[in-house]
This record gives structure tokens, sequence and C-alpha cells, in this order.
């Protein structure tokens, strides 16, 4: 029962850590790009700038 248990928990640990990598490897990235690339969000940073 305690073998069945932890390979439970490694292999919900497992599936996050997959998830979590794919997401910052194929995903990210390109929200990004699209956020440095959007007139949009650079008009929302010019409005909302703070000019101290």
């Amino acid at each position: 029962m305690n073998l069945f248990r932890q390979t439970i928990d490694v292999s919900v640990v497992a599936v996050f850590s997959v998830l979590f990598a794919g997401y910052a490897v194929f995903i990210y990235p390109f929200e990004k790009l699209n956020e440095k690339l959007s007139s949009e969000v650079r008009e929302k940073k010019v409005k909302y700038a703070t000019f101290s």
C-alpha cells in the first residue's frame, strides 16, 4: 500500500512538472512575443505609466 501511495505521489508531481515545463517552453514565449507586438498593450502601458 505504501508503494502504491508513493507511485501516485510521484505520478502527480511528474504530470504537473511536465505541464509546467511545456507551458514555459511552448506557450509563454509566444505570449510574451504577442504582448511586445500588440499596439493595444503598448497604448495601455503608456496610459497607465507612472511618471515620477
